[in-house]
């Protein structure tokens, strides 16, 4: 019996560390009331344990900690990548509300762990490059630069940075079950309203046009009765396991290798290039937006209130 379990998983997702306060968080995240259904919590074992052990996974293969200061900027081709100017970095590191939260919090800390995630754009402009002895102007260059610099997860130390953002890549995960919930909760809507004018038109057809409008009607009550048996409670393990049994197809990173000068001008391999690629790392399908991702270290940090933001603002405005 015991081979069997172990065949199964199920003594692996029974001794999981976390994995019945984890199920409760993922129910509790879509609806509530799934705890009354048959066979909880048992249903919910493998897809919660897969997303539980996929999002610690995802979160230690973050790149990182690299180290962001002055220094670093002048010496790491990766850190002076990530920032437009030296003078940004205090800006690019102090200006989100969770390194307030945390200092608020923790004000004696200068030592910070985070996950630092920016928004990457390449544009194409014309500048100018030294070939040979000559100088071309006008050549087209593709330029890489970084905007919405955003820290998540800031803690004393790398682990507990790590422990909170594959909390928040599981959350994400459950979060893309109840919306596909959602979204069949809306398909429903929009089929009741279209049943409601169907019915209309069907009280003002005549001979000719009724046909048709009883067999659209058919088709119509034969697709909401459907999807509203999807919305059956117990229905909702299915998506559970489509997300969660899957979980890279809905969230990973995808490394991204390019060569680029000190200028942040793309080059090819070869000639002309640096001698090393530098590699981000994007997360993909944590929102809308392409976040390049990676973990930070932030050593002798001040963040500065809105309060002494102000007074510096008028302190120029004064000069």
């Amino acid at each position: 019996m015991g081979f069997l379990k172990n065949l199964l998983g199920l003594e692996r997702q029974k001794d999981m560390p976390g994995l019945a306060s984890s199920i409760e968080r993922a129910v509790n995240r879509v609806e509530p009331h799934l705890k009354q259904i048959g066979g909880y919590p048992r249903i919910f074992r493998k897809p919660v344990a897969s997303a539980l052990e996929y999002s610690r996974r995802l979160a230690a293969t973050i790149p990182g900690p690299v180290e962001i200061n002055r220094a670093a900027y002048v010496q790491a081709p990766f850190v002076h990548a990530l920032f437009p100017s030296v003078d940004f970095i205090q800006e690019g590191l102090c200006s989100s509300q969770a390194m307030r939260d945390f200092h608020g919090q923790n004000p004696a800390t200068r030592d910070i762990y985070a996950l630092m995630g920016m928004r990457r754009w390449e544009k194409t402009t014309l500048g100018m490059e030294l070939l040979g002895q000559a100088v071309r102007k006008d050549v087209l260059q593709n330029v890489i630069y970084f905007t919405s610099h955003t820290l998540e997860n800031p803690s004393a130390t790398v682990a507990e940075t790590i422990e909170k953002t594959s909390w928040s890549f599981f959350d994400k995960l459950i979060d893309l079950v109840a919306k596909k919930i959602e979204a069949r909760k809306q398909e429903k809507s929009d089929l009741l309203r279209e049943k409601d004018w169907l019915t209309a038109r069907l009280h003002e057809a005549d001979g000719q046009t009724r046909p048709a409008l009883v067999e659209e009607m058919a088709k119509l009550l034969s697709q909401t009765q459907q999807v509203s048996a999807s919305l059956d409670l117990p229905n909702y393990v299915h998506d559970f396991e489509a997300v969660l049994l899957n979980p890279e197809q809905y969230l990973r990173l995808e490394p991204t290798s390019m060569y680029l000068d000190a200028m942040g001008i793309r080059r090819e391999p070869g000639a002309g290039a640096p001698d090393q690629a530098v590699e981000f790392n994007d997360l993909i399908g944590f929102d809308r937006r392409q976040w390049t991702v990676t973990l930070v270290h932030c050593a002798d940090i001040h963040v500065e209130s809105y309060a002494d933001k102000l007074e510096a603002a008028y302190r120029r405005l004064s000069i």
